[in-house]
C-alpha cells in the first residue's frame, strides 16, 4: 500500500496531536481546575459552611474587607432588591434599541421618532446609573470606618496594578476607570 506524501503528512500531524493532548493533560492534571474544571463561578468560590458563597453576588471591592455576617446579609438584600428595577430599565433600553434597529432596517427614518426613542433609552440608562449609585452608597454606609479605609487601599492597589499593566501610562483624560 502506497501513501502519497500529503496524506502521510496529514496523518502524522493528526496522530501527533492526538498523542500530545492526553500526555499534556497527564503532565498537568490541575490545569482543568485552573480554568474552572467545568464548574461555574459559584462552585469555584469558597463557601462559608452555611451554604453561602463568600462575598455574595458581585461583591467586587468588598472582598477582603472582613464583613460580618450581618453586613453580608444586609448587602445581599440591598443588591437583590435592586435587580427587578434594573431589569425593568434594561427592558426599556432593549426595546428602544430594537425599535431603532427596525426603523433602520425598514428604511424609514423619522427624526422625531428617533429623538424620542434615543431619549427614552438614555433616560433608562440614566435611571440605571442612579439606582446603582444609590445602592452602592447604601452598601458603603454599612461599612465601618476601618472597612472604608481598607476599601480605599484596595482601590488604590487595583489602580496601581492596572497602570503597571498598561506600562505606567495611566488613564487617558476622560477614560472610565
Amino acid at each position: 500500500m502506497r501513501f502519497n506524501t500529503p496524506t502521510l503528512k496529514s496523518f502524522l500531524v493528526a496522530s501527533s496531536i492526538a498523542l500530545a493532548v492526553p500526555l499534556a493533560a497527564q503532565a498537568r492534571p490541575d490545569m482543568g481546575e485552573h480554568f474552572g474544571g467545568g464548574r461555574c463561578d459559584a462552585e469555584m468560590r469558597a463557601h462559608d459552611g452555611k451554604g453561602r458563597h463568600h462575598g455574595g453576588p458581585k461583591m467586587g471591592m468588598l472582598r477582603g474587607l472582613d464583613l460580618s455576617d450581618a453586613q453580608r446579609d444586609q448587602i445581599f438584600e440591598l443588591k437583590h432588591a435592586l435587580v427587578p428595577e434594573l431589569r425593568a430599565e434594561m427592558k426599556v433600553v432593549r426595546a428602544t434599541r430594537q425599535a431603532l434597529r427596525e426603523m433602520m432596517e425598514n428604511g424609514s427614518y423619522d427624526a422625531a421618532q428617533v429623538q424620542q426613542l434615543t431619549e427614552q433609552g438614555a433616560a433608562a440608562k440614566a435611571r440605571m446609573a442612579q439606582l446603582t449609585l444609590k445602592n452602592q452608597h447604601a452598601v458603603y454606609q454599612l461599612l465601618t470606618p476601618e472597612q472604608r479605609e481598607r476599601m480605599k487601599e484596595l482601590r488604590e492597589q487595583r489602580v496601581s496594578r492596572r497602570d503597571a499593566m498598561r506600562g505606567g501610562r495611566g488613564m487617558a483624560p476622560g477614560e472610565p476607570s
